[in-house]
């Protein structure tokens, strides 16, 4: 996994893309960094964070867990973070498991933007 920051908007969020398959290799990797700190600091979890999984392929159990404890963490610090753009295979998993709205997930970026927004 290539995870990518984007662009940092005026509008006080950040725009993130994750590249390639999300598995427990990417999330354990031994430095025991999560991957959203290594792009955004210590403080990830206070920002709004559009994340876009257009590029992501496949994600694993570990993956599923992982984004469902990141969620929980951005509520925690007063973050945000919104999924959106979801490829079709990972988006038949989202579906499979009914977690779409745990995750807030979104689409598209613009309805990603307007429950950004919205909060």
């Amino acid at each position: 996994m290539k995870m990518s920051l984007i662009s940092i908007d005026k509008g006080g969020f950040v725009r993130l893309s994750v590249d390639g398959e999300i598995t427990c290799r990417d999330l354990h990797a031994g430095d025991g960094h999560n991957p959203l700190e290594k792009v955004l600091g210590e403080s990830w979890a206070n920002n709004r964070v559009l994340l876009s999984l257009a590029k992501t392929g496949f994600m694993d159990s570990s993956a599923i867990g992982w984004l469902l404890e990141c969620q929980r963490k951005f509520k925690a610090a007063g973050g945000k973070l919104v999924l959106h753009s979801a490829s079709p295979r990972v988006q038949d998993v989202f579906d499979l498991l009914k977690i779409g709205k745990a995750l807030n997930l979104k689409e598209d970026e613009k309805t990603a933007i307007e429950l950004l927004l919205a909060a």
